[in-house]
């Protein structure tokens, strides 16, 4: 099995105990007006850093050993950050869902949940902690689910950032009318390898087919000089979470982008 297949199967195991524990978490009788706050934030002019609170990894074990969540997206936010990604998954990346609902009344900007989504009950949960975006893996997902899910995110009032990973996820994510944001995502979910170019390639291909849709690149980036060209090619916005671990001077500098 790879990481991913390892990842999902637990995550199975979890939402099993979740259903189990939270009968309470379920769709309310009416839809939750929508705000897009999160695609407001990463639509504003230039490149949004979306920085990562983020521990451990499967692929470099811990990565930042004084981590203190709610001091780190205070940190992320007063060094302008215009949104942030939790990472929620315990097992594997030394996450809590309760980072989110612990970080949320400590900042104003947008808060999108880092998570491997593959059942409703999940993005009920987001809606509850707080969450203003979810993440989608389109790896993970068959198209039929992946349109039920960005369907129940869209009823709680949550945006979708749907992730892909090489040319053909993209071309299934592009015939989905409904999702609000494409992540690129350099790295390979099965091996954790990164190429850095990726991003940049199916962006291209993304302005072609639709060039309204915002584009988030993912995975790698650890300099201004990265942002500043993430930002020349007109990216809608950077996701960053080791770069901000191994490099914490780079926080300073995202005015800079």
């Amino acid at each position: 099995m790879t990481i991913l297949d390892r990842i999902v199967k637990t995550k199975r195991e979890e939402i099993t105990a979740l259903k189990g524990c939270r009968p309470d978490l379920v769709l309310p009788a009416s839809p939750i007006p929508r705000s897009h706050r999160f695609t407001k934030a990463i639509r504003a002019d230039g490149l949004t850093v979306i920085a990562e609170v983020k521990k451990a990894s499967p692929s470099r074990g811990v990565i930042r050993h004084d981590f203190d969540p709610v001091s780190l997206a205070i940190q992320f936010e007063k060094s302008g950050a215009g949104a942030l990604s939790v990472l929620t998954d315990g097992p594997y990346f030394q996450g809590s869902p309760a980072y989110i609902s612990a970080i949320r009344p400590a900042v104003s900007i947008p808060i999108l949940r880092k998570e491997f989504i593959i059942d409703p009950i999940q993005i009920i949960e987001s809606a509850e902690l707080g969450a203003d975006a979810i993440l989608l893996i389109q790896a993970i997902l068959n198209p039929s689910l992946c349109r039920n899910l960005i369907d129940v995110a869209h009823f709680l009032n949550l945006d979708v950032l749907l992730e892909i990973h090489t040319d053909e996820e993209l071309d299934i994510a592009l015939q989905i009318p409904n999702v609000d944001m494409i992540g690129i995502n350099n790295r390979n979910l099965k091996t954790f390898d990164i190429d850095i170019s990726l991003a940049q390639k199916l962006n291209e291909k993304i302005k072609r087919i639709r060039p309204d849709l915002p584009v988030v690149a993912e995975s790698g980036y650890r300099s201004i000089d990265d942002l500043k060209t993430l930002a020349s090619e007109e990216f809608s916005a950077v996701l960053i979470g080791e770069g901000l671990a191994t490099n914490p001077s780079l926080v300073n500098q995202l005015r800079l982008v």
